[in-house]
């Protein structure tokens, strides 16, 4: 039929309009089924990113999780443009500067629901950190823990510090306004390859959340397990995660996580040689003197802790 004219009076437009209404439902049909198609593999492969981070962290994951997107969903009521306050005074605590350590937990994602051993609910992570605060301790920064160490700086008689592994933005939505909340502090530690990624940290939430007082550290460029790497490789994986972080906070970084817990001699060297005074395993312990500086142990918190289990968790940091 060519532009402008008319259809055959042959053809009824009844039987036009019919064909028409058929070809648009199969076009809805067709893109009902690609968005579906999308949904399912973008949900996959976020479950396949917490996995593959973990694979080796001791942790459990359920093979048939496939994550929703509920826990990443802003909730701009939780969000505030405020800060902590960056004068912290211990005077009205009981301080030690002996060696009885500082429990250091770690914790991954935050988010809704918690289907495997490395995702915590908002709601689960609200109460723990409420039981710590009723408990009277004082969460610390890194440099606080450092000088402590270091130095024999004294602390708070109950101290403790809290940090996330990876970098999950749900960190951001859902950890970042409880800790606000309970005017606490807390450390992140972020893979710097997987930022602005489905998933994962906005600079711009890193940025915030360090000009609040939450400590942004390295969890290395692409989470590998440098045990399994060369010297030089170990080096670039430490050096630019560093940099990467420093020239979005504007903040000397000077800790980081080994990935899995993996590391080697060659690992404390590099660290220290990249301008790290601070880093971390997944040995269970308290951080202390007993510890290399370079090989701090930490305490794993599992989302398959009810709260007794927890309440035992930190009832056996005590020395």
């Amino acid at each position: 039929m060519l532009k402008g004219t008319l259809p055959p009076k042959n053809i009824s437009y009844k039987r036009l309009f019919k064909n028409k209404t058929s070809l648009s439902i199969l076009i809805f049909s067709l893109l009902f089924v690609m968005f579906s198609f999308y949904l399912i593999t973008h949900n996959i492969s976020y479950k396949n990113s917490i996995a593959s981070n973990h694979g080796s962290d001791n942790t459990s994951i359920d093979e048939n999780h496939v994550e929703s997107k509920n826990g990443l969903e802003k909730d701009p009521s939780n969000i505030e443009q405020n800060t902590i306050q960056n004068e912290r005074s211990f005077n009205n605590s009981n301080l030690i500067t002996d060696n009885r350590g500082v429990p250091v937990l770690y914790y991954h994602s935050v988010r809704e629901p918690a289907e495997n051993d490395v995702t915590i609910t908002p709601e689960n992570l609200r109460i723990q950190l409420e039981y710590i605060k009723n408990q009277g301790y004082t969460t610390l920064t890194l440099d606080e823990l450092k000088n402590y160490l270091l130095n024999n700086s004294p602390i708070p008689e109950k101290s403790i510090v809290i940090t996330f592994d990876d970098g999950y933005m749900d960190n951001y939505y859902n950890a970042f306004p409880i800790l606000k909340n309970l005017n606490m502090v807390a450390t992140i530690f972020c893979i710097t390859s997987d930022l602005d990624g489905s998933y994962y940290l906005s600079k711009e939430a890193i940025k915030e959340m360090s000009d609040y007082g939450i400590d942004i550290e390295s969890h290395t460029v692409n989470h590998p397990k440098l045990n399994q790497l060369p010297y030089d490789k170990q080096l670039s994986e430490l050096k630019e995660s560093k940099e990467t972080l420093e020239s979005i906070t504007g903040k000397k970084v000077e800790a980081v996580a080994y990935p899995f817990g993996d590391f080697n001699d060659d690992s404390v060297i590099v660290a220290k040689n990249s301008g790290y005074t601070l880093a971390f395993t997944t040995k269970r312990g308290l951080s202390d003197r007993d510890d290399n500086i370079l090989k701090l142990d930490r305490i794993y918190i599992s989302s398959k802790y009810d709260m007794n289990t927890f309440k035992e968790v930190l009832a056996q940091t005590k020395k």
